[in-house]
């Protein structure tokens, strides 16, 4: 019998401000579950039925790490993968955040966060796509 693959649509934010004249980037520290380790990420979630990728973005990032002040730019990048049946269609999006507001972990999910200039990001995350999206 064949299963037919399900298909998760997903949103990742390359959060970034400008923090005394230069660009900074926001990556979580989340827990890999099958490398038992954490890795420094992108934010990254589903989007649900009925929402917009633009909704689920603004949902995920206040959820996560809430920050409401966003400003959502361009799409810069998409990809995709398959891990246990399921299929994970990914679009990154660049968002403009405000340096002044706060972040709050969601720390059932989270346990850090740090500002970063891109070239230290880039080296910092551990997924290729998740670099390629930074880097876009």
């Amino acid at each position: 019998m064949v299963h037919a693959m399900r298909i998760r649509r997903e949103i990742q934010a390359v959060i970034f401000c400008n923090s005394d004249g230069e660009e900074k980037f926001l990556l979580v520290k989340k827990l890999d579950f099958s490398a038992r380790r954490y890795r420094w990420r992108l934010l990254k979630g589903g989007v649900k039925t009925g929402e917009s990728e633009i909704e689920a973005l603004k949902r995920e990032i206040f959820e996560e790490v809430a920050l409401e002040n966003v400003q959502v730019l361009d799409r810069v990048y998409s990809y995709q993968f398959t891990f246990k049946n399921v299929k994970h269609m990914v679009s990154s999006y660049k968002v403009k955040a405000n340096p002044r507001e706060r972040i709050r972990l969601q720390t059932s999910e989270l346990a850090g966060y740090i500002w970063v200039p891109k070239e230290k990001a880039i080296k910092m995350l551990h997924w290729k796509n998740e670099r390629k999206a930074l880097a876009a």
